[in-house]
C-alpha cells in the first residue's frame, strides 16, 4: 500500500533512499507510523526496543500496560517489526537507565526541585545506545517517533521543532550530542498527530486504536512513592512567604512548584506551590501572582549552538514541554551555567525543569532550572 502522507523535499534529503536505520520502536501508533514511513522512503530498516527499568518488575508488565517499555508494548513491537519483514531486538539497558535517569530523579526530588527524566533518558541513554547499536549493525542513522526536524546547515546538523505544536517534542532532545543529532532521523516531526493516527487507521496498523501513554514508564498510575524511603515521604507544615502555618503536607515528593490540586489549604483564593524547601521539609504556598519570575538560573547547559548573548532578538524560553516560550531580554553565561532575563514574567517555574533556549523554530540547547527570582539583578519587576 501506498503511504498516505506526502514526504517534503527535507525528509527525503535527510534519509536519502537505500540508507540504513536503526529504529526505536514501542508498540504504539508513533512508531510504528515511524516504520511504515521509513520502509516506504526506500530505508534499510531493523528495529529496536530498549528495556527499561518497568519491563524488569512483574508489576508494570502486565496485559494491557500501554507505558513504551511495558512486556505488552514489548510484544506489540515486535508484531509490528514482523508485519513490515524487518528485525526486531529488545536491547537490556536497565543498569543503565536506573543509574542515569531514576537514580536522579529520586536524588532531584530529594532536594526539592520536580525532575524531567525524559531528558535525562534521551541524552544519557535513548540515543547514545541506539547509535552504538547502529554502529554494530553498520547502519547510518537512528530513528525515533518523536514529533521534532533535523536539517542539516552550514553550521552543522540543527533541531527544529515539529510542525505540531501541540505535539512538539523538540524540548526533550535539546540535551543531544550534536554528533548524535546528525545521525537522527524523526519521520513525523513533519505532520501533525491527528495526520499520523488517520495514516495508521489507512494503513491497517494495529497501533492505529491503541491508546497513547501520557506516563513517565517507570511511574505506573502518577503514583512514584515506591521510588522513596519512608523519610523521604514524611509530612510536614505549608507554610506562606512569611512563615505563618497554613496547613500540612503528606510529602514533598508529592508536590510541584505551580501545583494548585492537593494542597488542603482552606483560603479566602486559591492557592498554588511557590516552592520546595527540603531544609524546613515545608512547601512554601501562596497566591498565583507570586509564582511569576522574569529571572531564571541554570546549571549543566548543553548546547547544539551556542547562543550569542549580545543578540537575543527572536530567542525564547520555553520553561516546560507544551510551554509556548518566553521572549529572552538578556543572557548570561558562564561555562555551563546560564542565567536568562525574560521580557515578561513567567509563571509556575519549576527547578529541575528545563529551560530550553530557541531561535524560532531551531532548538539551541539548555540547562537544568535551579533558581528563579521575580525581579532580575538590575531590578526590573
Amino acid at each position: 500500500m501506498t503511504f498516505p502522507l506526502p514526504f517534503p523535499q527535507d525528509l527525503h534529503d535527510a534519509v536519502p533512499s537505500g540508507s540504513g536505520v536503526l529504529l526505536g520502536v514501542s508498540g504504539g501508533v508513533d512508531s510504528s507510523v515511524a516504520l511504515a514511513a521509513l520502509t516506504a522512503l526506500g530505508c534499510r530498516v531493523h528495529t529496536v526496543t530498549l528495556k527499561n527499568f518497568c519491563t524488569s518488575e512483574g508489576a508494570f508488565g502486565g496485559e494491557g500496560n500501554t507505558s513504551c517499555c511495558s512486556l505488552d508494548a514489548i510484544d506489540a513491537a515486535r508484531r509490528q517489526a514482523a508485519a513490515a519483514g524487518v528485525a526486531h531486538w529488545v536491547a537490556n539497558v536497565e543498569e543503565r537507565f536506573r543509574e542515569r535517569v531514576i537514580e536522579p530523579f529520586v536524588d532531584e526530588y530529594r532536594v526539592g526541585r520536580t525532575p524531567n527524566p525524559c531528558v535525562g533518558c534521551n541524552t544519557w541513554v535513548r540515543f547514545p545506545e541506539l547509535i552504538r547499536r547502529a554502529d554494530q549493525l553498520g547502519l547510518e542513522f537512528v530513528a525515533t517517533g518523536h514529533y521534532a526536524r533535523r536539517l542539516d546547515g552550514p553550521q552543522g546538523p540543527r533541531l527544529l521543532r515539529g510542525v505540531d505544536p501541540a505535539k512538539d517534542q523538540a524540548y526533550f532532545l535539546h540535551g543531544l550530542e550534536p554528533t548524535h543529532l546528525a545521525r537522527c532521523v524523526f519521520p513525523l516531526g513533519w505532520w501533525t498527530k491527528p495526520q499520523v493516527r488517520e495514516a495508521a487507521a489507512a494503513l491497517g496498523l494495529e497501533s492505529a486504536r491503541r491508546p497513547e501513554s501520557q506516563e513517565i514508564c517507570f511511574v505506573p498510575d502518577d503514583d512514584r512513592t515506591f521510588l522513596f524511603d519512608e523519610a523521604d515521604g514524611r509530612p510536614g507544615d505549608i507554610v506562606d512567604r512569611a512563615g505563618r502555618l497554613l496547613g500540612r503536607h503528606r510529602g514533598l515528593v508529592h508536590y510541584t512548584v505551580g501545583q494548585r490540586r492537593g494542597l488542603g489549604v482552606a483560603a479566602g483564593e486559591p492557592l498554588y506551590v511557590l516552592e520546595l524547601d527540603p531544609v524546613r521539609n515545608a512547601v512554601v504556598a501562596g497566591t498565583q501572582d507570586e509564582l511569576d519570575v522574569v529571572s531564571v538560573r541554570c546549571d549543566g547547559c548543553r548546547w547544539l549552538r551556542r547562543p550569542d548573548v549580545e543578540r537575543t532578538a527572536g530567542l525564547t524560553a520555553q520553561i516546560r514541554h507544551r510551554h509556548p516560550g518566553h521572549a529572552v531580554a538578556a543572557l548570561r553565561l558562564d561555562g555551563d551555567r546560564l542565567t536568562a532575563d525574560l521580557a515578561a514574567p513567567a509563571r509556575g517555574v519549576a527547578p529541575g525543569q528545563f529551560l530550553v533556549l530557541a531561535d524560532g523554530d531551531e532548538i539551541l540547547g539548555g540547562g537544568r532550572i535551579l533558581a528563579t527570582s521575580p525581579t532580575t539583578p538590575g531590578g526590573r519587576a
